[in-house]
């Protein structure tokens, strides 16, 4: 596939299995350090919370509401020997913002891809394959990914109550594997932020933060 549709569809679908997929293409920033809370120890922790039944079975619904979304946007933070970040912008059922640093953006509009070079917009070629359908490919998929998900407690981000789990995740591709993190939004039932460390491999930690606004448009830019 055109690897700038594979970006965006690759993120999308990692953002509801709870997976980064991440490119050494994002923003350096190695004066920045990382603080990751401990997976074994979300805040208001009870008894009666690490015992919910079917964490599994929660996750899975949260991964099939988030490819529901009609919008949303995904901020990933990356640290180890180098320090990024990259945001995704979704608004379905085919278009995508990718902004990966100061002037590097691409807009994605189905089989259409943009990209700022400079001081403008350039059309690249467009693709001229079969988009894959990323619910199918999810489905199909995300067995490989989630084991020992397990429910640890209550918590808030942002003042939303939440779910916590954790989980292992096998490394998509060259990442290694690590150890999870995750809060579900206790009403809606989405994601809103994720965070991981790895066991080995120059990426030591991410951080995943979910925002869904319903204002999010995407439209192909003015080009020369």
């Amino acid at each position: 596939m055109n690897r700038d549709l594979a970006l965006p569809l690759s993120l999308l679908a990692a953002a509801a299995i709870g997976c980064s997929w991440i490119s050494d293409s994002g923003t350096t920033n190695s004066a920045s350090t990382v603080e990751v809370n401990s997976p074994a120890n979300p805040a208001n922790q009870s008894e009666d919370a690490v015992t919910r039944e079917n964490a599994a079975s929660d996750i899975e619904a949260m991964a099939e509401k988030v490819l529901d979304q009609k919008s949303l946007r995904i901020k990933t933070s990356v640290f180890g020997d180098k320090n990024f970040t990259t945001e995704v912008e979704y608004v379905s059922p085919d278009k995508f913002r990718i902004k990966s640093g100061p002037g590097l953006e691409r807009i994605i509009i189905g089989k259409d891809v943009y990209m700022f070079l400079g001081d403008s917009w350039a059309k690249l070629p467009s693709y001229d394959g079969q988009l894959p359908d990323i619910r199918e490919a999810f489905r199909n998929e995300r067995s490989k990914f989630f084991s020992d998900v397990r429910f640890v407690g209550e918590d808030t981000v942002n003042g939303t109550a939440a779910l916590v789990y954790e989980y292992k995740n096998k490394g998509e591709g060259s990442l290694g594997d690590n150890d999870s993190k995750i809060w579900i939004a206790k009403n809606q039932g989405l994601p809103l932020k994720i965070e991981s460390r790895y066991k080995s491999g120059s990426i030591k930690a991410t951080v995943v933060e979910y925002e869904y606004d319903p204002n999010i448009t995407i439209g192909a830019p003015d080009t020369k």
